[in-house]
């Protein structure tokens, strides 16, 4: 959010402020991001309409910045909460009044219904409803709409109502500026067949589930004011609680193990590359002089030799290790082997393995089980890699000592 005049950036200031100072109300989505994305999204559209005089531009900057800031007090009526405070708030900061009504209209073109009819108007109208043309509309404003229509209505929200009022809502909505039937009507569509397609198939993504569902037994608990009632909600919610640490540790764990298996190659990539220089040169250079220079024979003779013994080394620490590749349904049931590594599925048809990997994600204990011993056998497997590359370089710093030494004891007895 960028603000090119002082009374645009203390009107943002003062409206973050409120919002701020009240963080403990359940306002998921009408919050002070809300706000700036409805800000950025009416300058960005402002900027395709160069009919705009300034002083227009700066009263959709306001009213953009107010236009929610009433939701603190209540959401009956807060288009004329909001635009009271910014005539107030603007009145002490010497605004002139007669710029005043523009900003009303401005806000009150916000109202649900509300059918704008100047390009203003429209404007803010598009920038209001921008976030449904956006990619990150399930992530953000969805999912903060919903949590925030779950915490109003406690008991008597309906999740599926909801989505189906979402769908009709997003096929009703029309876009009024060219800008925003542009770039936000295509991306809209999108999130319209989503929607519909979770809501016939009749599930809820498992964040806003989870979380509205934890919120919503806290509350109940809060209100009921019940000792023991409290403990087992307590208990229950906590029981719902993601496993993050669960689930970070083995994520962070199989990056580490990928991370140095990648070490692992690259190393032995670069053994086998240097030797590979080296018995290029023994056989190029060396070689062809041992006839007039026979003391180097045996350096060269060793080096080539143990140049070779590092090259196959490095070789067999890098071939790839797969297991039968198939595992049967009743090796699934008994909840045996690993289907998270390829080795294990690469020979089972599809069918089986969606449906093995349907029966792994119903089971937490055998999906956990899997991830670890996904864990051990990668530990096994970098084990086996760093052991053949520990041989290699030994023998390579042996071949190189060893072939320096010949050549330096030879030398003497030639000259």
């Amino acid at each position: 959010m960028k603000f090119d005049d002082i009374i645009v950036e203390k009107s943002a200031a003062y409206v973050k402020g409120i919002f701020d100072s009240k963080s403990d109300l359940p306002l998921f989505y009408h919050n002070w991001a809300h706000t700036i994305g409805v800000y950025d999204a009416a300058v960005e559209i402002a900027q395709s309409e160069p009919s705009l005089s300034p002083d227009a531009v700066q009263g959709l900057k306001l009213a953009a910045i107010f236009h929610d800031v009433g939701y603190v007090y209540g959401k009956e009526g807060h288009e004329a909460k909001s635009y009271a405070m910014a005539e107030e708030f603007l009145s002490k900061e010497n605004y002139p009044q007669e710029k005043l009504p523009l900003v009303e209209q401005i806000i009150m073109a916000t109202q649900m219904g509300h059918n704008p009819q100047t390009l203003l108007e429209k404007i803010i109208k598009d920038a209001d409803l921008s976030h449904l043309g956006r990619e990150d509309y399930f992530e953000s404003s969805y999912e903060g709409l919903t949590k925030e229509i779950s915490a109003d209505a406690g008991d008597a929200f309906d999740l599926r109502k909801w989505r189906k009022m979402s769908i009709d809502f997003l096929q009703k909505i029309k876009f009024h500026t060219k800008y925003c039937q542009t770039h936000y009507s295509a991306q809209k569509a999108k999130n319209l067949e989503r929607l519909q397609q979770e809501y016939e198939a009749g599930h809820e993504s498992e964040a806003v589930m989870e979380e509205m569902n934890l919120e919503n037994e806290v509350e109940k608990l809060g209100k009921e004011g019940k000792k023991k009632s409290k403990k087992k909600g307590r208990k229950e919610a906590k029981d719902k609680i993601p496993e993050r640490g669960i689930e970070t540790m083995f994520r962070v764990s199989l990056r580490n193990h990928v991370n140095l298996s990648r070490i692992a190659d690259n190393k032995a990539n670069t053994l086998i590359s240097v030797n590979a220089i080296i018995i290029s040169i023994v056989l190029s250079t060396m070689f062809p002089k041992m006839d007039t220079n026979p003391f180097l024979i045996y350096p060269g003779l060793v080096l080539l030799v143990f140049s070779i013994l590092t090259i196959i080394m490095s070789i067999l620490s890098t071939i790839p290790n797969t297991t039968h590749g198939l595992m049967s349904r009743e090796e699934v049931t008994a909840k045996k082997g690993n289907l998270i590594f390829f080795g294990n599925f690469h020979r089972m048809s599809l069918e089986d393995y969606e449906w093995a990997m349907d029966e792994l994600m119903q089971d937490r204990d055998y999906l956990y089980k899997s991830l670890t011993r996904d864990l051990y056998f990668l530990g096994k497997v970098l084990h086996k890699k760093y052991l053949l590359l520990r041989y290699s370089y030994y023998l390579f710093v042996i071949g190189l000592v060893a072939s320096i030494a010949l050549f330096v004891i030879n030398v003497p007895s030639i000259s």
